[in-house]
């Protein structure tokens, strides 16, 4: 079976390059998307993520943000409410990403092992990513926690790409362009530029396969997960973008443009 997959973005906030291409380009601001993603074509009505808003992001990101749209308005565009969402996939559980689980009543919300275990006690430099509020809206939701890979129906296949959190997960989606994967890391579109590409003649990064985001429980790690979905894709879809509004396109690459 085929399926599309539609970026939604609710708004954006601001941050520095080097947070997602691990220290190179310090010093150029960029906005991210804010933004969840829906998987079309399936029975049921598929999340990943479901982005957040300015006011809650400002709590733990010193980044200005911005509201293009309520989670609510998203959806009612597309016909529905959050009472009508039966799935979400959740890339990690930075606040970021979760800010609109709790409005969908319905949902069954998919987390790795890892990344709930962690999310409860996180290490003193992750834990404002984790406020316990969110988490025990999380607890009290139809969660169900998964292990490494796991095929959610034929076709869409959730992949573990830890390294960003320990639980961070990817969703590869079969598409009539192919396979085409939200990439869960904390990434933008920058993130899988060839580095020898982009950087100055001899810079010492430049035997990199890819960049990787800076924010880590394990940077090793996050660099393979990045060379493992670039590998993977057809289609590559970071989570981020920026792109996926029209107030983000000029933050894209001028080759992505």
């Amino acid at each position: 079976m085929e399926y599309t997959v539609k970026p939604i973005c609710l708004g954006q906030i601001g941050a520095d390059q080097s947070g997602f291409t691990y220290m190179a380009f310090p010093g150029i601001p960029l906005f991210l998307d804010v933004a969840y993603f829906m998987i079309k074509g399936a029975e049921k009505t598929i999340l990943i993520d479901t982005g957040s808003w300015a006011a809650l992001m400002a709590k733990y990101w010193p980044g200005k943000g911005e509201d293009f749209q309520t989670f609510e308005e998203s959806l009612e565009k597309e016909g529905m409410t959050p009472d009508d969402v039966d799935i979400i996939i959740t890339s990690h559980l930075h606040h970021d990403h979760i800010g609109n689980h709790f409005k969908c009543k319905n949902a069954e919300v998919y987390v790795q092992v890892d990344e709930w275990d962690f999310a409860r006690a996180p290490h003193p430099l992750q834990a404002q990513y984790y406020p316990k509020d969110m988490m025990d809206q999380i607890a009290d939701s139809n969660l169900k926690l998964i292990r490494g890979d796991y095929e959610l129906f034929p076709g869409i296949r959730i992949v573990h790409t830890p390294g960003h959190t320990p639980g961070t997960q990817s969703i590869c989606v079969d598409t009539k362009e192919g396979k085409t994967v939200v990439v869960g890391q904390c990434s933008i579109y920058q993130t899988f530029e060839s580095p020898a590409e982009v950087l100055p003649e001899g810079h010492p990064f430049a035997q990199w396969e890819v960049f990787t985001q800076s924010i880590a429980t394990d940077i090793n790690q996050a660099y393979w997960s990045c060379v493992q979905v670039k590998r993977m894709a057809d289609v590559l879809i970071p989570c981020h973008g920026p792109g996926f509004d029209e107030r983000t396109k000029k933050y894209l690459p001028e080759s992505m443009q």
